[in-house]
């Protein structure tokens, strides 16, 4: 999966623009964050996001998956 991340700025009719190198028609998925400014802020909502993603949830919570058990 490709990923970009742009920074634009809310016109006055509440709308942005983004441009995206993939062609006409193709889905995508938009994630939409208020820029804070301060590395440490989107830090923390890329923990979020990585806590909150399908990997996190049903792999690595999984009884199943803990090696530690084995021991």
């Amino acid at each position: 999966m490709n990923t970009i991340q742009q920074i634009v700025t809310v016109r006055k009719d509440g709308q942005v623009t983004l441009r995206v190198p993939w062609p006409a028609e193709t889905r995508v998925r938009v994630i939409v964050l208020e820029e804070s400014g301060t590395e440490q802020d989107e830090a923390i909502a890329l923990a979020c996001w990585q806590e909150q993603s399908g990997f996190a949830r049903q792999v690595l919570a999984d009884p199943a998956e803990d090696v530690w058990n084995a021991l």
